[in-house]
C-alpha cells in the first residue's frame, strides 16, 4: 500500500490548510477539488512510497472531520421495509461460487442463482461504479482503476473520476437513505480512495451513515476509515498483526503511518474484522428499529489471495489446513481436471494481437496455485456471511432481510493463456450473482435470463418500492419480476466495454455485444473508440458463435474463407451477422 507523501510544513500551516480543506468539503466536494488539481500535484503520485513527517501525521490525526449529515426520516423495520445485505466479492470467477458450501447452504438453496450475470466493464472501479449507480462506464465516466496496483498509474484515479462526474449524488445509498434506511459501506469502496484521503483527510462520501472502509484494501496490516452513524468525524484506525500475516500489507510496517488509533492483534485478518463491523451495524440498526442497507465488500479473492491462519497457516506458502480442504472437498475446480479447451489455448492465429503477445512461458503450476488460493480465500467471506445470518436470526429479522451475493468482475485462469480481468471473454465478464428474498417463494432455482450489474440498483428500488431517479437516464433495467414472480422485460444481449492500459499482452480498448448465440467485439486505438485497431491493414474484430463454440476458440473474423467453410460457415452469412451486431453495438455503447 502506498501512504501519503512527504510534507514539510509546520503544524500551524498544516492545521490551517486542513481547516480550509474541510470547509471546501462542505461547499465543493472532491469533484471540484480534483478539477483544481495541478499537473505538478498529479506528478507527485510516484512519491507515495515515502511516509508523512511526524508533524503531518499529528496534524492529520487532529484534523476535524466532516460534519455528520442529518439523517432522513426513520422508517420502521417491517415487511414494507426489508433489510438488504449486499456481499460483493472481488475478482471471483462466476463458477467459483459453486465451491462455497456455506454460501450454498445459506443463500443458494433458498435464493435464485443467476447463471448469466455479467459485468459490462470487468474491472474493479468501473464495475463497482456501475453497481452503485445503474450506469454503464461510458455514462458514469469511470473507465479505469487508475492506480499502481492495476498497472495504469498514468490514468486518472478511479474515485476522482467517480466524484468529478457527480456520481456521489447518484449512488443507490442515497435513495435507500431517503426511503428511511440506515446505510453502511464496509470494506472496499473505489480504487484510489487513499489518494483522495491525502487531499481531504477523513473524507466520507455523502449518503452513507456507517462507514468502515479501506483506504487501500489489504488482507493484513491494513487501515480502516471509520465513522459510525452519528459520529462527528471519521477516525483512521490501523489493524497491524503480529501473526502469520505480519508485514504482508503494502503499507508501512504495522500500518500505523497516518493513523489516529491502532488496534493490534495476533491476527487481524481484514475479512474477519469487516465482519465484526457488519455485525455491529446490524445490531445497532435492529436496536433502533431501523431498516438497513449494508454493502459488505471484502478484499477476497483478489490477489495476493491470502487466507487467515485457520485455513492457511503460513500466509507466504501455498499449503492449507485440513479444515479448508475439507470445506471444498466437493469442489471440482480445486484440481480442475476437466479444464475447458480455452485453457492455455495453443492456436491463437485467429485471435487479436494482444492475445498473441501473452507469454507462452506461463506454467500450469502458476495458474494452479493462483486458482487454489482464490478458492480458499473466500472461505472467510462465507464465515462472515454465516455470522451475519446467525445475528439476523438472533434479532428476529432474518425473514425480513434480502441477501445478495455478487462479484464485481470475473477472472481468467489461463483461458487463452491470459491471467486477469478487463477482457471481453466470458471468464472475465461473467460474475456470480445469487439473490435471496425471503418474502417470495420459489427459491433454490437457477435463472438463465441475462442480467448485469447495472441492473441491481433499479432492481433494489423495485423490490423495496422506492424511486431510484438519478439525474440522467439509467442504463440498468429492473429484473425484480424474476424474483417476486411478476415477470420482467428480459435482455437479449449485454454490452461489453473495456478501456485498456495500452501495454503489451494486455487487452486494449474494446466494445462488444454478447447475445445467446453471437459475441461481436471491436478493438480501438483510442479512448473515444473512434479509431479502429488495424493489423496488416485489416480492422481487428472478433465474432464467436457461442452455441457451437462456447469457449470462444474460433474467431470467425480471423479465419480464412477455406477455414470458414470447413467449420460450416460462408462469408456472406458472416457478413450479415456482423452488420446486424454492429448496429446493436452502436445503439448500446453510446457516443
Amino acid at each position: 500500500m502506498f501512504w501519503g507523501r512527504t510534507f514539510v510544513r509546520s503544524l500551524t500551516g498544516i492545521a490551517s490548510l486542513l481547516l480550509v480543506a474541510n470547509a471546501a468539503c462542505e461547499s465543493k466536494g472532491p469533484n471540484e477539488q480534483e478539477a483544481a488539481e495541478s499537473a505538478s500535484a498529479r506528478g507527485q503520485r510516484g512519491q507515495r512510497k515515502q511516509g508523512k513527517s511526524a508533524s503531518a501525521q499529528a496534524s492529520a490525526s487532529a484534523a476535524p472531520g466532516p460534519v455528520a449529515e442529518p439523517g432522513p426520516p426513520k422508517a420502521a423495520s417491517d415487511a414494507a421495509h426489508p433489510n438488504v445485505i449486499v456481499v460483493l466479492v472481488d475478482d471471483q470467477r462466476a463458477a467459483a461460487a459453486s465451491c462455497m458450501p456455506k454460501l450454498r447452504e445459506l443463500v443458494t438453496k433458498q435464493g435464485i442463482e443467476f447463471e448469466n450475470a455479467f459485468s459490462p466493464t470487468p474491472l474493479c472501479c468501473p464495475a463497482r461504479s456501475s453497481l452503485l449507480t445503474g450506469l454503464y462506464a461510458h455514462s458514469h465516466g469511470v473507465l479505469h482503476n487508475g492506480d499502481l496496483e492495476a498497472d495504469d498509474e498514468e490514468k486518472t484515479p478511479g474515485v476522482f473520476d467517480f466524484n468529478k462526474n457527480n456520481n456521489e449524488q447518484r449512488v443507490i445509498a442515497r435513495y435507500f437513505r431517503e426511503a428511511g434506511y440506515r446505510t453502511a459501506l464496509i470494506g472496499k469502496y473505489l480504487n484510489a480512495y487513499d489518494e483522495l484521503l491525502e487531499k481531504q483527510p477523513g473524507y466520507v462520501p455523502p449518503h452513507w451513515d456507517d462507514w468502515y472502509v479501506f483506504p487501500h484494501a489489504e488482507y493484513f496490516d491494513f487501515q480502516l476509515v471509520e465513522k459510525p452513524k452519528g459520529a462527528e468525524r471519521a477516525v483512521t484506525r490501523c489493524y497491524p498483526t503480529n501473526g502469520p500475516g505480519k508485514g504482508l500489507g503494502k503499507g508501512p510496517p504495522g500500518c500505523a503511518n497516518g493513523a489516529d488509533e491502532t488496534a493490534a492483534e495476533d491476527e487481524n485478518y481484514s475479512t474477519d474484522v469487516l465482519t465484526e463491523r457488519a455485525l455491529t451495524v446490524i445490531e445497532a440498526a435492529a436496536k433502533a428499529n431501523e431498516p438497513f442497507f449494508l454493502y459488505y465488500a471484502p478484499k477476497a479473492p483478489h490477489g495476493p489471495y491470502t487466507s487467515p491462519k485457520r485455513y492457511q497457516p503460513d500466509a507466504k506458502s501455498n499449503s492449507f489446513t485440513d479444515q479448508a480442504l475439507t470445506r471444498i472437498s466437493d469442489c471440482s475446480l480445486y484440481d480442475w481436471k476437466d479444464r475447458p479447451a480455452s485453457f492455455m489455448e495453443q492456436d491463437v492465429s485467429d485471435k487479436p494481437r494482444w492475445v498473441k503477445q501473452v507469454s507462452k512461458d506461463n506454467e500450469e503450476r502458476v495458474f494452479d496455485e493462483l486458482r487454489r488460493k482464490q478458492l480458499i480465500s473466500v472461505l472467510a467471506v462465507e464465515d462472515g456471511l454465516e455470522k451475519m445470518t446467525q445475528k439476523l436470526k438472533q434479532l428476529g429479522i432474518d425473514k425480513n432481510t434480502i441477501i445478495i451475493y455478487a462479484g464485481d468482475n470475473g477472472f481468467a485462469w489461463g483461458d487463452h493463456g491470459y491471467k486477469g480481468k478487463n477482457c471481453v471473454y466470458d471468464e472475465c465478464i461473467k460474475v456470480p450473482l445469487i439473490i435471496y428474498d425471503p418474502r417470495f417463494p420459489g427459491g433454490g432455482r437457477k435463472e438463465p435470463a441475462f442480467v448485469m450489474n447495472v441492473d441491481l440498483a433499479p432492481t433494489f428500488a423495485d423490490l423495496l418500492g422506492f424511486k431510484f431517479q438519478p439525474d440522467k437516464p439509467l442504463d440498468g433495467r429492473s429484473f425484480a419480476g424474476l424474483i417476486n414472480g411478476k415477470g420482467a422485460q428480459l435482455r437479449e444481449e449485454i454490452l461489453i466495454e473495456c478501456w485498456g492500459t495500452g501495454k503489451k499482452a494486455h487487452p486494449p480498448t474494446t466494445a462488444g455485444v454478447r447475445g445467446k448465440k453471437w459475441k461481436y467485439v471491436e478493438h480501438y486505438e483510442d479512448v473515444e473508440r473512434k479509431v479502429p485497431e488495424r493489423a496488416k491493414g485489416d480492422v481487428v474484430r472478433e465474432l464467436y458463435d457461442l452455441e457451437k463454440d462456447p469457449h470462444e476458440l474460433d474467431n470467425l473474423l480471423g479465419l480464412k474463407k477455406k477455414e470458414l467453410t470447413e467449420k460450416g460457415y460462408d462469408a456472406k452469412t458472416v457478413d450479415a451477422v456482423v452488420a446486424e451486431q454492429k448496429q446493436k453495438l452502436s445503439a448500446m455503447k453510446g457516443p
